[in-house]
């Protein structure tokens, strides 16, 4: 019983399987370009043996799988390609069977059933198609109804060849389950390695974002002015992308991640001008400046942080090209880098600065609203003065 209950439930798992699996191509074509050669080849001693209306049926059945085999590649209807190809020639059984064509030797070949509708077919498609073909040779050798065959089969013939089918079928049918388990084996083995490669790659992933992130938290911790400034920019960055409702789960951890990086460039900073409590010198505000192109020399190229570096680069550039380090205009300066460039601005306005105390609410919607479409994007700067007014943004200042 057991036995019985393991070889039903590996025909049904391979049914299921073949239900939803597709049709090897190149497989498929290579059977069927023997079968032509078989086709053609019976066709040469059809017409020696003086079959002409069974040779002419035969040429014109491999003419149309030559012009099939060249379809398979263009056409994303293959498997119904396939199916009318077998039933054609399932049909073509009548006639081949009756006739006898060939001194029954054609019927012969019909032992490739099987092998082409189950195995590249598969059972769903399959299973019917020879049993049907099966059913069929039995009634009309097996019944009175052998009767109406006008060739004179050899009685062994009429005996034997239902029963060597339906064996060949059986062997048919094992072989298909051991053939499609190994394929399911394989593919459940290649989901596996590619989660297990997945998990590695995204533990890699995180553990390089850990340790950028943990730079850029000691930039902040070095720079005793802006303490939390690149966790602040990032989590309004968010904000404000959010708000835009036109990116995706993967824009937002790009863009929160590329504005947390934005002032990576500054651990090149000396301290003694990063914390410099007065006015700085033309010549320390120059190397100040340079934070931009340092964070991006340091982000650049990293795969798990795309765009990180266009952060740090363009962070201080305005949309009327009046900001450093290139003077680029809006129409060059990505989306991420005009919502960034506006949550570091709005985090400047609203934190305790060396040369100044923060603002009050009102003077940064005033800013905002002074900078639209000139150093801030228009439509980012009316998004930070929403926020603000509703109270989701600096709701503690």
């Amino acid at each position: 019983m057991k036995l019985c209950s393991m070889i039903i439930n590996e025909i049904k798992a391979v049914y299921q399987y073949e239900k939803k699996s597709r049709v090897d191509i190149g497989t498929l074509q290579n059977v069927m370009l023997i079968f032509v050669v078989v086709m053609l080849l019976i066709d040469i001693q059809n017409l020696k043996l003086g079959e002409y209306v069974i040779a002419a049926i035969t040429f014109v059945v491999a003419v149309v799988s030559i012009f099939a085999i060249l379809a398979l590649g263009h056409s994303d209807k293959i498997y119904r390609i396939c199916m009318a190809a077998v039933i054609a020639f399932l049909i073509l059984a009548v006639p081949i069977s009756l006739y006898g064509s060939n001194k029954g030797f054609s019927m012969m070949w019909y032992f490739l059933v099987p092998i082409i509708s189950i195995i590249l077919l598969g059972m769903p498609f399959g299973i019917p198609v020879s049993v049907g073909f099966g059913l069929y040779v039995t009634v009309m050798f097996y019944t009175p109804l052998k009767e109406l065959l006008i060739y004179d089969y050899p009685k062994y013939y009429l005996f034997y060849y239902p029963l060597f089918y339906w064996s060949f079928f059986v062997i048919v049918v094992v072989i298909d389950i051991f053939y499609k388990r190994y394929q399911m084996n394989q593919e459940e083995n290649e989901k596996e390695l590619e989660k297990d490669v997945s998990i590695a790659l995204e533990d890699r992933k995180k553990l390089m974002i850990d340790a950028v992130t943990a730079k850029s938290q000691m930039l902040d911790a070095k720079d005793g002015y802006t303490q939390q400034h690149s966790k602040r920019v990032a989590e309004y960055s968010l904000m404000i992308a959010k708000s835009m409702n036109k990116f995706s789960d993967k824009d937002y951890k790009i863009i929160y991640r590329s504005a947390l990086l934005h002032d990576i460039g500054k651990i090149a900073v000396p301290d003694m001008i990063l914390n410099k409590p007065g006015r700085l010198t033309d010549e320390e505000y120059d190397i100040m400046r340079k934070h931009t192109v340092w964070g991006g020399e340091i982000l650049k190229d990293l795969e798990f942080l795309p765009d990180a570096d266009k952060g740090a680069i363009y962070h201080h550039e305005r949309i009327d090209g009046k900001g450093y380090p290139y003077g680029i205009k809006a129409d060059e300066l990505p989306e991420l880098v005009r919502i960034i460039s506006a949550a570091d601005s709005l985090d400047a306005m609203s934190s305790n600065r060396c040369y100044r105390k923060q603002c009050d609410k009102q003077y940064i919607i005033d800013e905002f609203k002074k900078g639209a479409g000139r150093q801030f994007d228009n439509e980012v700067a009316h998004i930070v003065i929403s926020l603000i007014e509703k109270g989701e943004l600096l709701s503690e200042a």
